[in-house]
């Protein structure tokens, strides 16, 4: 329990154990955001992390004054060691670009005075990892930042030693002026160190600039990682010229660039690409010379994919082993031929069947038709198999009933089989969908929930028919932007008490500007339109005038009181929802993931409302992918 001591909390290592629960991800996840972007930057560092002990938490609550306005921030800690002195404010520049900056603090130094230079950083932990940390946290006066430590290797070196032999025994130090003096020597040295390693590489580097060695003065003058790729005879021989032809040349101008500008060209490439000395000129060039020659060569050469290079994967065991299935969507639903374009007759459960069965189909016949050229025009019963394919469908016309089972190896992940299994059937005279899609591959010996969350994927069967047949889950399913009349509260209170309705459905309030349109300056960067057309196929999204919200969360049962609107609200299947006020949106940061890169994580760290925008859109897939749908 929290006690105060003049105005100080303070808590028991063992309340800390209880409370303060922050998987090893947190950590991790962290440790690898920051090292993805300093290798994107061509950068030489170590990374090194650690979540705070309770024991650790205690001491400094103990010897700190922490307290509602004033709270722990260290409770995931980074440490970031570079190996040149100049790397630390380039460092601090990409960890701003990257993280919701809280504050910085740096070593104060006298100018006769030596120690360890450090730089420590405060940033707010990304909103998807704070999630992962137990909510009982944020009671124990411990805010949800993290601290980042940047030095260089040399101070890294005795700062430890300092620290413990030497800050920590200050008194002691006080009678023995000599050998604090002699330290301080020590660590004047280490200074002094650090500074000359940079001049070092900047005097070679123009050097190697007067003798024309443009490779090595690349290498030397902005001092990233480059692969031995050769530079491009082309590119040497056009330095040369230049060398030879221009007051300003094209070799002085890349000498003079600045580490720091070559550092942000790298960090805000969309995708990472290859360092050496070719794609180094090119960045460059591309964004500070533009010489046609070099553009054109470039160009040819497809600078930015040459020499990019697959990892090779470590040896497999393939002995046979149990497989682990995992949903990457589902859905039931009802076909009401809402998006027929050109209906023969009625539209009736036969008809809105034929297009259905006919729509997947023709999906088949497209992607599987080369493989089995036996297949038939028209929908009909099959059961085709060839290494590593199957694709089985049970045809029954005259009950609107068809059945469809797919599988196939996955051709780049070993040990993957991916499976979908589509049901076509008649129901109380009206036409169900059902769609399960996911793979299945080798469980991880320790964690089974290791491999959930990796992919969300409906089938092109499934896209099919939603976009040329209709679908109806509560209400009709569109693509476009729906602003809810107030006619029309009647027919989604009706679909929000739906109990067969599986998409969620998202509905933002907001008020009148002075113009009377609808105002929503507070979703910042949300785009309302494109987030329907992300979502569209797995829920709906609609958007309501003040008047009309509010009729309809009264409707619901829904304090629509004064903070009501603006406001955005998730209803999910079965009545639970989700309220977002504009602090939500505003406050949100998210992790949005870029690519994949053998087993790591690759993040790009968004705020406001492009964060929320991705994780709501995260938040409905997961949703999807986590309910228990059965046929």
């Amino acid at each position: 329990m929290e006690t105060e001591n003049k105005g100080r909390a303070l808590f028991t290592k063992e309340e800390l154990a209880e409370k303060v629960k922050v998987p090893a991800i947190v950590e991790q996840d962290l440790k690898r955001i920051i090292s993805d972007r300093l290798e994107q930057c061509g950068m030489y560092f170590r990374v090194f992390s650690r979540i705070k002990t309770p024991a650790s938490m205690a001491r400094k609550f103990e010897v700190k004054e922490y307290n509602g306005d004033r709270k722990l921030q260290d409770l995931v800690g980074v440490r970031i060691n570079l190996y040149f002195d100049d790397d630390v404010s380039l460092c601090q520049s990409i960890m701003e670009q990257t993280f919701e900056r809280v504050e910085w603090s740096q070593s104060e130094r006298a100018e006769d005075e030596f120690k360890p230079m450090k730089l420590n950083g405060v940033f707010r932990l990304p909103e998807y990892l704070k999630g992962e940390i137990s909510q009982a946290t944020w009671d124990m006066c411990i805010d949800d930042t993290f601290e980042v430590q940047i030095k260089t290797m040399f101070f890294e070196g005795w700062h430890e030693i300092e620290h413990d032999m030497r800050y920590k025994g200050e008194e002691l130090w006080d009678q023995y002026p000599d050998f604090s003096r002699y330290f301080n020597s020590i660590l004047a040295t280490l200074e002094l160190c650090d500074k000359s390693i940079v001049t070092l590489f900047e005097d070679l580097g123009h050097d190697l600039y007067k003798k024309g060695k443009w490779t090595d003065m690349v290498r030397s003058h902005f001092r990233i990682k480059l692969s031995d790729t050769p530079i491009y005879p082309e590119v040497e021989a056009r330095l040369n010229e230049s060398q030879k032809q221009e007051v300003d040349s094209l070799a002085k101008r890349i000498y003079k660039t600045s580490r720091a500008t070559l550092a942000d060209r790298l960090l805000h490439r969309v995708r990472r690409i290859p360092i050496n000395v070719n794609t180094v000129i090119a960045l460059l060039n591309e964004s500070e010379f533009h010489d046609p020659e070099l553009t054109k060569i470039f160009r040819e050469r497809d600078v930015f994919n040459d020499g990019r290079e697959e990892g090779l994967s470590d040896p497999k065991d393939y002995r046979p082993k149990m497989l682990s299935k995992q949903t990457v969507f589902q859905m039931r639903t009802l076909v009401d031929g809402s998006r027929l374009r050109d209906p023969v007759g009625e539209i009736d459960a036969d008809l809105i069947f034929d297009r259905t069965s006919r729509a997947v189909y023709n999906w088949l016949l497209t992607k599987y038709g080369e493989m089995f050229p036996g297949m038939l025009p028209q929908p009909d019963s099959m059961s085709l198999e060839v290494l590593g394919y199957r694709v089985r469908n049970v045809m029954d016309r005259r009950n609107c009933f068809m059945k469809l089972s797919l599988m196939h190896v996955d051709l780049e992940v070993g040990g993957r089989i991916w499976y979908s299994d589509g049901e076509i059937f008649c129901e109380d005279g009206k036409i169900w969908f059902y769609v399960n899609n996911g793979f299945a591959e080798p469980a991880p010996e320790h964690d089974v929930d290791q491999i959930s969350g990796m992919y969300f994927s409906y089938p092109g069967y499934y896209k099919a028919v939603v976009d040329n047949v209709g679908i109806c889950n509560g209400v009709e399913c569109q693509n476009r932007r729906r602003i809810l009349q107030e006619d029309q509260v009647d027919m989604l209170v009706a679909a929000l008490q739906d109990p067969s309705r599986l998409f969620p459905i998202v509905l933002i309030t907001s008020r009148e500007n002075e113009e009377g349109m609808m105002d929503e300056s507070w979703l910042d960067q949300f785009r309302v339109s494109d987030f329907t057309r992300t979502v569209w196929r797995y829920a709906h999204v609609f958007t309501c005038y003040e008047k009309v919200g509010r009729a309809l969360l009264a409707r619901m049962g829904i304090d629509a009181g004064e903070d009501a609107v603006p406001g955005l609200y998730l209803f999910r299947a079965g009545g639970e929802y989700d309220v977002y006020r504009p602090e939500d949106v505003a406050n949100c940061s998210f992790g949005r993931h870029l690519e994949a890169r053998g087993d790591a994580r690759t993040y790009d760290i968004v705020h406001g409302g492009q964060a929320f925008y991705h994780k709501l859109v995260t938040d409905l897939r997961d949703y999807n992918v986590s309910m228990r749908i059965t046929n």
